[in-house]
């Protein structure tokens, strides 16, 4: 009886081996999908490509909105004195500031926003500054929880 359960063992024995040997399983990562919410509570989608394009129907027509992006409602503003605009508008979406930066600092030219400043501020955001005519934008862009800011203001000069 011995000499037949010799080889079982014997052949149980040389894959319990081989399975020892052979490429441990690899694991991915746990990974938390991330709901995101702009400020006013309005969710916003995951993004679908890389790189960001303007939206056709941006709240500030001279001014581009990325898409995917959303405005926070309770914080914009905007009035109208007859020669210059004063407008407040934050947008929020899923992206990278840095992102945001390049897509601003390329856009703006195409509406004759002329470029005069950028500066990169203690908390890691980033403010572009531009004039056209009798007014100046101020953008900055900051990102937090994998969500972009976008405050931009214009103001007479």
């Amino acid at each position: 009886m011995i000499d037949k359960a010799l080889p079982i063992l014997i052949l149980t024995a040389a894959a319990l081996l081989a399975g020892c040997n052979s490429n441990p399983v690899r694991r991915v990562p746990f990974s938390v999908p991330v709901v995101a919410f702009t400020d006013d509570g309005a969710y916003l989608p995951n993004r679908v490509g890389p790189g960001l394009v303007a939206q056709p129907d941006a709240p500030i027509p001279d001014v581009p909105m990325p898409v995917g992006f959303k405005p926070v409602v309770t914080q914009c503003s905007s009035s109208f004195d007859g020669v210059a605009r004063t407008v407040t508008h934050v947008y929020q979406g899923r992206a990278r500031a840095v992102e945001a930066v390049l897509f601003y600092r390329q856009q703006l030219p195409l509406s004759n926003w002329r470029p005069v400043d950028k500066q990169v501020h203690e908390d890691g955001s980033t403010s572009l500054y531009f004039v056209k005519g009798a007014e100046s934008l101020g953008v900055r862009l900051s990102e937090r929880f994998k969500v972009t800011t976008i405050e931009i203001f214009i103001t007479p000069r």
